[in-house]
């Protein structure tokens, strides 16, 4: 219970981070991320490209359906508290307390729910095996609470090198025992033993991290104030989780196990580049963002230097990738993933719209407008899952896709504009900061096409030798002709690329 009377508040918890400026935490951090993620994402990258040649597609399609289930919960387990922390300053431990014991009672309680309604949800999809793995991967949700203040903590002083290693070391022992369990022929199980180990292993380490244990002194001045703000972003998370989700609950439920698994791996594979950029550079926007928000002007310029980056690597990936979709999947998954292909190609143009829109929600809560973030989210979940089911019944998951992308892109325009309302900015000065990016895209978009059908066409067929020549191709060409248009991203990168060498900023 709180305290009351005249009884001092409990000291803030702090982690030492205020004597360092921002642009070093976030040179640091961008040091750590880097190298973390590059390791921990080749590690992954390769481990996933050995199992998906040993598992079939029907065994991603279980894991898909029962992703969607475990990450809800995981969303209503953590309440939105962990932005929260990030958000409000000087929290007290009993603040901390409150946060740690209502996210692992909750945790609990899902648990509990998905185990009793694992056969249910079988049922209804037609996939007898979710009864079995849904209740083992929801032993995931406590493992996983357990971290949400340490890790809030964490990334509140922008201490993401920490976090990283976290990473990397629940990588580093997850991976290999999957491995280990796909090659011994355990199917899903390999899988689904690889879900529970990775956040076990990480939230230890985290904790080891975050000089913060949890008490049982509940309450604290700012703990319903907290719990306001983190009910209105929790609403905002659930459904967008639901509605990033929707697609492979309509396609599961409509073409079956092994269709969606198809879907789900192309869509892990179009997601891959721009997703772990944006999601990088999302983990550092929003305690950026927050330490930003009284100062538009700054926030702006951080905004449009966050899409630059992100825009310059993640459109031309994206683009290069639907155009070698074919050679991509032979080569990387084998010929049994080759239904694959189309799919692949069609999620290329939404991967890209998502690797730059994830940018705006920091903006949104950092300027406290979670109800607007609500309203987008509701949006996306309205819309996308029936044009889905549109889509689905019409041409299976091509279709879905069909019809889903103009959808989401309409939804990603109104907000985006809401958006740069609030940094006092508009889509022209976007588009001026952005436009060498797509012209060289574009160039490269049109070298790989015209070396695919002038210079490979009629060739003898050895596709990872057309996959390397497209792809060296393209990269030189996006390459020189960004260069010589004398984008600002030129300068920008080799200043981030001097951040990752060095891992300090001279301020």
């Amino acid at each position: 219970m709180s305290n009351t009377g005249h009884q001092a508040s409990p000291a803030p918890v702090t982690l030492g981070a205020r004597g360092v400026s921002l642009k070093a935490r976030v040179a640091r951090s961008i040091f750590w991320l880097a190298w973390s993620r590059g390791v921990v994402q080749v590690l992954s990258f390769a481990a996933t490209v050995l199992i998906a040649r040993i598992l079939a597609p029907a065994d991603y399609g279980v894991m898909a359906l029962a992703g969607v289930f475990i990450g809800t919960a995981n969303m209503l387990a953590e309440l939105g508290l962990g932005r929260a922390i990030i958000q409000f300053r000087d929290l007290d431990r009993r603040e901390l307390d409150t946060c740690f014991w209502l996210t692992m009672s909750l945790a609990t309680i899902a648990f509990a729910l998905l185990s009793l309604g694992a056969p249910m949800i079988a049922r209804w999809f037609e996939v007898p095996r979710l009864a079995d793995v849904l209740p083992v991967l929801a032993l995931g949700l406590p493992l996983t609470a357990c971290s949400v203040v340490s890790d809030g903590l964490l990334r509140k002083r922008l201490a993401l090198d920490r976090v990283s290693q976290a990473e990397i070391i629940g990588g580093g022992v997850a991976l290999p025992v999957m491995l280990c369990c796909a090659l011994a022929g355990f199917g899903v199980w390999a899988l689904v033993i690889g879900s529970l180990i990775h956040p076990a292993v990480r939230s230890l380490a985290i904790f080891a991290f975050a000089p913060w244990r949890p008490g049982f002194r509940i309450g604290g001045e700012r703990a319903k104030e907290m719990l306001r703000f983190s009910l209105t972003t929790l609403g905002a998370n659930i459904l967008w989780v639901l509605g990033e989700q929707a697609d492979v609950l309509v396609i599961g439920k409509i073409t079956g196990q092994v269709t969606v698994g198809l879907y789900s791996m192309a869509k892990q594979l179009a997601l891959l580049p721009g997703h772990k950029i944006s999601t990088v550079v999302n983990m550092l926007s929003a305690p950026m963002m927050a330490e930003l928000q009284t100062n538009i002007d700054a926030m702006r310029t951080a905004f449009y230097r966050t899409v630059r980056l992100t825009g310059a690597i993640a459109l031309p990936t994206s683009a290069g990738m639907a155009l070698v979709a074919g050679e991509l999947v032979a080569v990387v998954l084998g010929p049994k993933w080759s239904p694959a292909v189309p799919i692949l190609r069609l999620l290329c143009l939404y991967a890209a719209v998502r690797s730059i829109d994830v940018l705006v929600a920091p903006v949104l809560v950092a300027r406290h407008r979670e109800q607007l973030l609500f309203w987008y989210c509701l949006a996306l979940l309205i819309t996308m899952p029936a044009a889905a089911a549109v889509g689905a019944l019409w041409d299976g998951a091509p279709g879905a896709i069909i019809l889903f992308t103009p959808m989401y892109c309409g939804v990603i325009v109104i907000t985006a504009s809401k958006a740069l309302t609030e940094l006092e900015g508009s889509f022209f000065e976007l588009w001026s900061e952005t436009w060498p990016i797509v012209v060289a895209t574009a160039a490269m978009a049109a070298v790989v096409f015209l070396i695919k059908e002038l210079a490979l066409a009629g060739q003898p067929e050895l596709q990872i030798f057309d996959l390397v020549v497209l792809s060296a191709s393209g990269a030189v060409t996006y390459g020189i002709v960004l260069f010589s248009i004398g984008s600002p991203v030129i300068g920008e990168g080799a200043e981030v690329v001097g951040w990752i060498i060095r891992g300090h900023s001279a301020d």
